[in-house]
């Protein structure tokens, strides 16, 4: 009988070991790709940027399902201790289209650690369009110029604390398209 304990004891340990070892995020790809329950997979990590609410990261991914290959761009908000264990918060992603841009603003809510909510806007996006030299957004209530990140799989865009609409201008500073209000 104090065999069959001792052996229980130790079962239920390894157990729970392997459950706790399961659910830590060793990347930030693994923490969004786990974020969206398996329904992604996530491409490359193209920017991030550290924030009061977490630690911002711009990627690129595409589904899993064969009936929708679909290449999408997003963001999603991770918290961590350190560089390898990261906690999946919030995120947002728009379809990549045959269209001269996909872009997209959302707000996200986060709970600060004294408890209160705060928002934090975001615009984000693809450039298919070679044209579009400039974007720009509102950010802290001024219209500024966003980068543009360019990386072998693209040209991409996001700004924290930004508003829409997003202009998308030509090389003599003329608005060709936007999205938004």
């Amino acid at each position: 009988m104090k065999n069959k304990i001792q052996i229980t004891k130790y079962t239920l340990l390894i157990i729970l070991v392997f459950i706790l070892t399961g659910c830590i995020n060793k990347s930030p790809e693994e923490a969004i790709k786990h974020g969206w329950s398996n329904e992604i997979k996530v491409n490359d990590i193209i920017s991030r940027q550290e924030t009061d609410g977490g630690t911002v990261f711009l990627f690129s991914a595409q589904d899993v399902e064969e009936s929708g290959r679909f290449q999408k761009v997003g963001y999603a908000v991770l918290t961590g201790q350190n560089d390898k264990d990261w906690e999946f918060n919030v995120s947002d992603m728009t379809n990549i289209t045959d269209d001269s841009f996909s872009a997209r603003h959302s707000v996200l809510h986060y709970e600060t650690e004294e408890g209160n909510v705060k928002e934090m806007p975001i615009v984000f996006g693809y450039l298919k369009n070679d044209n579009i030299s400039a974007v720009t957004a509102d950010v802290s209530d001024q219209e500024k110029e966003i980068e543009i990140i360019s990386t072998d799989s693209g040209r991409y865009f996001y700004q924290v604390n930004a508003w829409g609409p997003i202009k998308l201008l030509n090389d003599n500073g003329e608005v060709i398209d936007r999205y938004g209000i």
